[in-house]
């Protein structure tokens, strides 16, 4: 699928959820960045990033509650937000194709809340560090779908100008540890946040890789928004012999230990080693909305 083709598909019922959180961080760029000129223009010292990005305060941030959400969809510089879309474009085409967009939405948002939370709890144990700075950048909720994407297809290969192809388990581990380890004196607040989301990412793959998705509040909580926004056509109601429990379970097991077998093939062989009914069976078992 292309990128116009994504773009047409944001705007859709099914909608595209990586394009969606790549279109709402580069508007809400374009609106900081241009509300906040025009306001020093003015003579005004006010600027939206102030009340919209997660306080080093602690109580600040625990009266703002919104500023964990709203923190990952902004970025002060043309540099910091290029950088974050491209690499949530990459990695998320990857994730959407086998997991899912409605996941992939939840996990850069859970995974951006847990940065958050991880960086107020240090902000509670060094106020004098912290208590100044302002957290902003969608660097965490990109760094959970990085390492999700990662410990779901490890030997996946992605081919790098002047490097060649590289097996994605390296390129999350680069990734994070030039990104988030590496000169604490430098961006200490993200690259708190930038942990944070890397363990939330870890721990849903793993929890989902066992048949635990721990993004099922959440997407069930879009799936009610939808629902509250889509008005329901009449059908005519049909009755069919009601599955027992028992069957429905030993059903479900035979589908997850199918979909395990075929991950397994695609981490020791790679995508392409699948049949047509193993790519159009994960297809369908990944649930895409």
């Amino acid at each position: 699928m292309s990128v116009t083709d994504d773009f047409k598909n944001v705007f859709t019922k099914s909608g595209n959820g990586l394009m969606r959180i790549i279109l709402i961080n580069v508007i809400l760029f374009l609106v900081v960045n241009i509300t906040d000129q025009a306001m020093r223009f003015s003579g005004s010292a006010y600027s939206l990033i102030d009340w919209l990005a997660l306080p080093g305060d602690a109580v600040l941030a625990l009266t703002h509650g919104w500023t964990f959400i709203t923190y990952m969809f902004l970025h002060e510089g043309l540099m910091h937000i290029l950088f974050n879309m491209l690499w949530l474009y990459w990695l998320g085409k990857i994730f959407v194709e086998y997991v899912g967009s409605k996941r992939l939405v939840a996990v850069y948002l859970l995974g951006g809340i847990s940065g958050g939370i991880l960086f107020t709890l240090m902000s509670m144990l060094f106020p004098s560090y912290f208590g100044n700075t302002l957290l902003l950048g969608a660097s965490a909720g990109v760094m959970a779908v990085v390492i999700a994407t990662a410990i779901l297809l490890p030997e996946y290969v992605i081919h790098l100008m002047f490097f060649g192809g590289v097996r994605l388990k390296y390129l999350a581990l680069a990734s994070f540890i030039l990104t988030s380890l590496l000169d604490f004196s430098q961006n200490t607040g993200g690259k708190i946040s930038h942990i944070g989301g890397a363990l939330f990412g870890m721990i849903f793959m793993l929890q989902y890789k066992n048949g635990n998705d721990v993004t099922k509040p959440v997407t069930a909580l879009f799936d009610w928004i939808l629902a509250l926004s889509t008005r329901k056509p009449k059908i005519k109601v049909s009755y069919s012999r009601k599955v027992s429990d028992e069957e429905y379970n030993i059903t479900q097991k035979a589908k997850q230990q199918k979909i395990d077998s075929i991950l397994d093939k695609i981490s020791k062989s790679g995508y392409e080693a699948l049949t047509k009914e193993e790519k159009d069976f994960l297809f369908k078992a990944s649930g895409k909305k």
